[in-house]
């Protein structure tokens, strides 16, 4: 599904995300270290910001990515900067590595939200890397909801190369799944305020004074512990740490998963290797 987020926003994307980088580029590379892990993929890796950064720090580092507006950005970037890193257009479903890796990062809420399609992308994730292989994707809590922001418009606004860019948000949850409807708008120059109510927000728009509106809608899933230990356990893995990034007055978690040896089992003549998932 196309985002204007990933096309038309690309070149504001990793302003707009508003994530602490360099904290968890830091955070990234502690795991990455601490388990000998020296090659990384990315799945869903957006602008490639992880991607560039871990390469910089010495790391075989590829970016896979379904947008091809950002798969075009992220090279550019690499270009500009000197980084020897990769990148792949494609889903993280479909991508077929040449070699395993030895560590896979899932973030920006990138893991899908149903359960079968969980299971799917860490089997898969499961299949190219090798034995005791790490994985980690951010996710929230269903213990951190903030109950009383859901349904409510949030606004803020940037200013970008002299132009400004705002984003008026407003989420709803159904089950287990937050829907994030977010309005981009960018103005030419500064409005002295960004209305919060539809009628008033596309006045600028219809009167010709050179206001773009982009329409974008994102999923997030909300987990609990004993969940993720599950899925964990369902395919192939096992859970070894919870790490937390405060960003924006509240936390993103980050999970941190293993990849289990193979168990085997007795058959007569020896022993047969079977998948662990």
């Amino acid at each position: 599904m196309s985002r204007p987020l990933y096309d038309q926003l690309v070149s504001y994307y990793e302003l707009l995300e508003g994530r602490d980088w360099e904290g968890e580029v830091r955070m990234i590379s502690s795991v990455l270290e601490r388990h000998g892990c020296r090659s990384v993929i990315d799945l869903g890796c957006g602008t490639g910001r992880h991607v560039r950064e871990l390469a910089k720090l010495g790391f075989e580092a590829t970016g896979v990515d379904i947008s091809a507006h950002n798969i075009r950005f992220a090279k550019k970037e690499a270009s500009k900067e000197g980084v020897d890193a990769r990148f792949v257009k494609g889903s993280y479903f479909d991508v077929l590595p040449s070699a395993q890796y030895d560590a896979a990062v899932c973030l920006n809420w990138s893991i899908p939200v149903s359960d079968g399609q969980i299971r799917k992308l860490l089997v898969r994730v499961s299949s190219f890397l090798r034995p005791r292989g790490v994985m980690i994707f951010d996710y929230e809590k269903v213990a951190d909801i903030v109950w009383d922001s859901v349904g409510r418009p949030s606004v803020e606004k940037w200013t970008v190369k002299g132009k400004v860019v705002a984003r008026v948000s407003v989420g709803k949850i159904r089950s287990n799944v937050m829907i994030s409807d977010d309005v981009y708008l960018t103005f030419p120059e500064s409005p002295a305020e960004i209305p919060r109510d539809e009628a008033s927000r596309y006045e600028p728009v219809k009167q010709g004074r050179g206001v773009k509106v982009y329409v974008d809608r994102s999923f997030v899933r909300f987990f609990t512990t004993p969940e993720l230990k599950r899925f964990a356990q369902q395919c192939g893995f096992r859970t070894i740490a919870n790490l937390v990034l405060p960003r924006n007055g509240y936390r993103r978690n980050y999970a941190v998963l293993m990849k289990e040896f193979p168990r085997a089992r007795a058959v007569k003549g020896g022993l047969r290797a079977v998948a662990a998932f």
